[in-house]
């Protein structure tokens, strides 16, 4: 499965939170959509003839009805919520048995910030766990020079680093870090954070974003080590032993 196909797989996972019959001067799902902005969830609204059932929320996927959920204990939620960049806010409790479908671990975005603080937080994650690998995709080499200092400081911390990019320029020294020199297309396109977690599946995650004219960015992150080891599988199967691959460093 390639880089373009994985973020096609996060967005088919998506989720829909129906609401039936809430009061027609409410705007409890707006206030959702942007509670749950970065969540691969989308938020309809249904009226029914006979006005029943009211103020129930189903949450369901593809396939089954995952939970349901009164209007009013989703209020609650909101009312409840801290707020703060990077921040779900959610805690389990009261609203734990509606929230576990939600809290689970694919999240979608247009926003160039949140996809930026979630390759951070996989950057961070890397260097807390000191080993282990991670994959970056920087679309090009002069863009990869300017996060040099990251990627050094993390393979001195005892993480392998490979790092990504087409050629636009003499590719930087990353000490004993990897770097792939490529003129492909996928590599042109996307961004990518990949980590494997260092023999721990529950530190496997995952940022794949792609760049087009019309919207910019749109990134997908994910927590699930399943998917992370596709992606992983899909670079090492397509890069590791690419001809024109450059080892940095003497």
């Amino acid at each position: 499965m390639g880089l373009r196909d994985s973020i096609e797989y996060i967005r088919h996972r998506e989720k829909e939170l129906r609401l039936f019959n809430v009061g027609s001067t409410e705007r409890i799902d707006e206030e959702l959509r942007a509670y749950f902005e970065t969540l691969n969830v989308r938020i309809t609204v249904s009226r029914t003839t006979s006005g029943k059932p009211e103020g129930v929320a189903v949450l369901s996927n593809a396939t089954e009805v995952l939970a349901l959920v009164d209007v009013a204990s989703l209020r609650e939620l909101l009312e409840d919520a801290p707020t703060g960049a990077g921040q779900f806010g959610i805690t389990d409790g009261e609203y734990g048995d509606f929230l576990r479908h939600l809290k689970e671990t694919s999240f979608t975005s247009y926003d160039t910030e949140q996809l930026l603080y979630a390759s951070r937080e996989i950057e961070d994650r890397a260097r807390r766990v000191g080993q282990g690998t991670i994959h970056a995709g920087f679309q090009q080499c002069s863009v990869m020079a300017e996060q040099r200092s990251v990627y050094t400081d993390l393979t001195r911390r005892g993480v392998a680093v490979h790092a990504y990019g087409v050629p636009d320029a003499t590719p930087p020294d990353l000490g004993s870090g990897h770097v792939h020199a490529v003129s492909t297309a996928e590599i042109a396109e996307t961004w990518f954070v990949v980590f494997d977690g260092g023999g721990d599946d529950t530190q496997k995650t995952a940022l794949i974003a792609r760049e087009s004219d019309d919207i910019g960015f749109y990134g997908v992150w994910t927590y699930d080590p399943g998917f992370a080891n596709l992606t992983l599988a899909h670079l090492d199967q397509t890069y590791g032993s690419a001809t024109d691959d450059m080892l940095s460093g003497p």
